[in-house]
């Protein structure tokens, strides 16, 4: 927000009294944000944030209107980011056809996105706006708009700021874009919610696309906009002023908007950095905001020597696209593993450590390779086939430590549910009769062998208990017991009647893990099949069997 309003009211001394709210200078007040201090941790950071902020006076959502004198009302109007329209008190919820008609109250945060509590009527998520755009804002959710237009289509007056239309993402379809001016005031509001409402759900209907159960709580789509709108439109004395009157009111702050800063060490450039608030200076106090560059590192994903792919990752953020997954590179290399950071010297038996699907990789903190692993399998030995099933009636070797609801147990976090020791290599899929619990709208129930990711298996919403089949593709070896949990909250999670572990028997067995096909033993092929080299042009190949393979051992495809 660029305007700047030079005085809120007018006062001679320290304390200022507006209507009959009784409020300070713009001020953060001593020692409010001390329990930040030092928090590195994203989650802790927020957590420490939301216990700040949570405990709020209350206002209904019916009594909401006065006090929009005290905390948006500017030179005789309401300040109204919807538009330029020049309201005034009297103006509430009038009737409305055009832009300009009334005004009425608006959640960024989207009504029909929360739950109930004091969130619907939280004075930093709703504010005063023109109620013909509110109306056509709908619960779209925010984005950059493709074309679109500016105002609102069918009102003579035009006086609506934004856009509406599609946006330039993919899959999100119609999206609100909020005009510049006001574009950091709508991000930090978004930032202001994800920590004052930390254990709330905000992600019904459009709000999937803006918010996420995880512990930052912002999706990719949403932060690739909020922080460039947070970036690039600063603090404004508006948004000082009106950060005093709600505290003024409800006797909380929004913190991003006394300090700016601290989106990054949550979301933006400073993750992982440990937060020294004797470095800030509050925005209300004359300090201002540089968020720096953005760190971004190299992620290279190697296969056999070739750098296939390069990515640029923002410090602290996860992996969340794979290359395609390699073929095997070499005739004694059949089988691709998953991914690993360090390459092999030499062919081992032993596994490294290995990342195959999104969620098994760290979040990236330094330029990192990722190597491709290959194995070279023989057949095991026969494993008597078994079946492990838990349910009312299969109970033995299992460890539950969830609680019964009705007819199914329930898995919230901390809770576990824990199968015998099985054959890894012989085990072929997870059938699981399970539901969502506590209205959560998504559930996912992760698998573990031991302490490795194997599978990830998503319930949507609703009452009905569903089969889901988890088919194994993971080349998994050794032996280890199966954990079943959830990270939701207590009293939300996964309901289950059945699970069913089907470890069918052989599997197999390798004898060789490989990163490079330099070593695979293609060499020691070529000393046996010296009388088979072919000139080509002026490329000598090796021939094995019907194949054609450079001196690298990699299979040569094409017309010869």
């Amino acid at each position: 927000m660029r305007k700047i309003i030079t005085a809120f009211v007018l006062c001679t001394w320290s304390l200022c009294t507006f209507a009959n709210v009784v409020i300070g200078v713009a001020e953060v007040p001593q020692n409010y944000y001390a329990t930040v201090d030092g928090k590195k941790n994203a989650d802790a950071i927020l957590n420490a944030l939301c216990a700040i902020i949570d405990d709020h006076t209350v206002i209904s959502y019916a009594g909401l209107e006065p006090y929009y004198e005290q905390t948006d009302f500017y030179a005789d109007s309401l300040w109204d980011m919807y538009s330029t329209c020049h309201f005034t008190m009297a103006d509430a919820n009038k009737p409305q056809k055009y832009v300009c008609d009334g005004w009425n109250k608006e959640h960024l945060v989207c009504q029909s996105w929360l739950g109930s509590g004091p969130m619907v009527s939280d004075l930093f998520n709703v504010y005063p706006t023109d109620a013909r755009i509110n109306n056509l804002r709908s619960n779209y959710p925010y984005g950059v708009v493709s074309g679109g237009f500016s105002g609102f289509s069918g009102d003579p007056q035009h006086h609506g700021k934004g856009k509406l239309g599609s946006s330039t993402t993919s899959g999100i379809g119609t999206c609100y874009e909020p005009d510049d001016e006001y574009k950091g005031d709508f991000a930090r509001s978004f930032f202001y919610m994800v920590a004052r409402y930390r254990s709330n759900t905000l992600n019904s209907g459009n709000g999937a696309k803006m918010f996420t159960s995880g512990p930052t709580n912002l999706t990719a789509y949403s932060l690739s906009f909020l922080l460039t709108w947070h970036r690039q439109d600063p603090v404004s004395q508006k948004e000082i002023d009106r950060n005093q009157a709600v505290y003024g009111i409800q006797h909380n702050r929004n913190p991003f908007i006394d300090y700016p800063e601290l989106a990054e060490y949550i979301w933006g450039n400073r993750v992982g950095q440990t937060i020294d608030l004797s470095t800030m200076t509050p925005t209300c106090e004359g300090g201002g905001y540089d968020p720096g560059t953005v760190t971004k590192y190299g992620v290279t994903w190697s296969v056999c020597g070739t750098e296939i792919l390069t990515d640029s990752i923002i410090v602290g953020r996860a992996i969340t696209t794979l290359p395609a997954e390699p073929v095997s590179c070499s005739v004694t290399s059949d089988s691709f593993m998953g991914w690993t950071t360090a390459p092999l010297a030499a062919p081992t038996d032993t596994a490294p450590v290995l990342y195959k699907q999104v969620g098994d990789f760290p979040a990236v903190t330094a330029d990192v390779t990722y190597y491709a692993v290959f194995a070279h399998g023989e057949a095991g030995a026969a494993v008597e086939p078994v079946v492990y099933t838990y349910d009312t009636d299969h109970q033995d070797g299992w460890t539950n430590t969830a609680s019964i609801n009705g007819s199914y147990w329930l898995l919230d976090k901390d809770k576990m549910l824990t199968s015998p020791e099985i054959n890894l290599a012989g085990l072929a899929s997870i059938e699981i009769n399970m539901r969502t619990y506590g209205g959560t709208q998504y559930c996912d129930l992760d698998v573990k062998a031991g302490t490795t990711p194997i599978a990830t298996i998503v319930a949507t919403n609703g009452k009905t208990l569903t089969d889901y089949t988890w088919t194994n593709t993971r080349h998994l070896s050794g032996s280890s017991p199966l954990t079943f949990s959830t990270n939701y909250n207590a009293g939300q999670g996964i309901g289950f009647t059945r699970v069913v572990i089907n470890a069918t028997g052989s599997g197999t067995t390798y004898s060789a893990y490989l990163t490079d096909c330099n070593t695979t033993g293609i060499e020691n092929q070529e000393s046996l099949i010296e009388n088979r080299k072919i000139l080509i042009g002026d490329q000598l190949y090796i021939v094995v069997g019907d194949h054609l393979y450079d001196l690298l051992g990699r299979p040569v495809t094409g017309n010869r």
